[in-house]
């Protein structure tokens, strides 16, 4: 039993475990199988040194942000990292607040925060991470509301951990990705490689990816015939949204799928690609429609 409460939603076919108190963050999700729960994501563990959860928000920026800080409207705004193991600021900060529960039923959970300058970065704001579950389909929204009196440049994502099993299978729609080294893309996109092109349902494949894609149609298929699972992700809001993460650690014991409002270090790039300026009081949101079903008829 992990020591953060646990809030668990579950109905006939899948249930889905949360921990509000530590970054808002899944500890589980399961599908059933006859008489038994077989997990879906890497489930959490406790571990004083390293965090290793389910699925986590991204806000109010994705993966890391270079540069020492961020320019908005002539000023400069420095930021240090708020990790032991980044020399810069990663992953926003969502997964490092205690969550309140606003509302919860046995399918329904909905989680919100306010953060006022979190680890001294110039961001003030409010966010609800709403979970639902509906026969087989599970849902996931991301929100967030501005709350400073000057703008702000932000973005969204969320960072599931996906079990692997022998036979996996994938598929995403993109047409491009951008290069670079340890998820650091370069300035230029270039065309996929055959080996990274999952336009059609393939074989995950093995070594490691960390890398954005562009050109993505919001959808995911991934296949488990190891228990009978085809899971539909479909990305719902913002329409459009055309980048997406993948990680394929070279352990190869889980794989990260992750949609996100803009390329990896888009702070320090020109026109900050995918980020948004909010004005007080204007919001954003991503939202997530996953679908379980069986691969056999």
């Amino acid at each position: 039993m992990p020591a953060d409460p646990l809030i668990t939603l579950e109905n006939a076919h899948q249930r889905l475990g949360l921990l509000p108190t530590l970054g808002g963050s899944a500890a589980f999700w399961e599908v059933r199988r006859d008489e038994r729960w077989c997990p879906i994501w890497r489930p959490y563990a406790p571990n004083p040194e390293r965090r290793t959860v389910a699925n986590f928000p991204l806000l109010p920026w994705s993966n890391r942000l270079f540069g020492g800080g961020i320019h908005v409207d002539g000023e400069f705004y420095p930021m240090v990292s708020n990790r032991v193991d980044s020399p810069v600021p990663m992953h926003g900060t969502g997964w490092m607040h205690a969550w309140e529960v606003a509302a919860h039923s046995a399918t329904h959970v909905e989680m919100v925060v306010e953060a006022h300058e979190p680890c001294g970065y110039p961001f003030h704001f409010s966010a609800r991470q709403h979970y639902r579950l509906e026969d087989e389909v599970m849902h996931m929204r991301l929100e967030l509301t501005h709350l400073g009196p000057q703008r702000r440049p932000y973005g969204l994502g969320f960072h599931p951990y996906i079990l692997r099993a022998a036979g996996l299978q994938l598929r995403f729609g993109a047409q491009g990705h951008w290069p670079g080294e340890k998820g650091v893309p370069v300035p230029d996109s270039a065309p996929l490689p055959p080996e990274w092109d999952f336009n059609v349902l393939r074989d995950i494949g093995d070594g490691e990816i960390d890398h954005n894609f562009h050109g993505c149609d919001g959808h995911m298929r991934m296949e488990r015939p190891d228990i009978d699972l085809r899971l539909d992700w479909q990305t719902t809001e913002p329409q459009g949204l055309d980048t997406a993460i993948l990680y394929r650690p070279a352990h190869g014991q889980w794989f990260c799928y992750e949609p996100v409002t803009h390329i990896t270090g888009a702070h320090a790039r020109p026109g900050m690609p995918g980020l948004r300026l909010l004005e007080q009081g204007q919001s954003m949101a991503l939202e997530v429609r996953q679908t379980l079903s069986r691969i056999t008829p």
